[in-house]
């Protein structure tokens, strides 16, 4: 592992949809180790366990798997195609 990695909790939402939160970055330092620096700490879930898992980062402005880019705070240029006046 010679490269960053971002450290990803899990959270359901509605659906039981899962959203992942990153709380940090992990990187391999000069003596073999894994150094994890957290931004944040996870929650334990309903059953108690505390989960992180590492994973690749993602470029900022590309949307997350079945995400769309706009995270659900404005439409989409595309949406903006109609004959509402204002």
């Amino acid at each position: 592992m010679n490269k960053r990695l971002d450290i990803m909790t899990p959270r359901k939402g509605r659906d039981d949809k899962t959203f992942w939160t990153r709380i940090g970055t992990a990187w391999q330092n000069d003596r073999g180790g894994i150094q994890l620096v957290f931004d944040a700490l996870p929650i334990a879930d309903n059953e108690g366990r505390v989960v992180a898992n590492l994973f690749e980062p993602k470029e900022r402005n590309a949307p997350a798997d079945g995400e769309r880019a706009n995270h659900g705070f404005a439409p989409a240029a595309a949406d903006l195609d109609d004959d509402t006046p204002f």
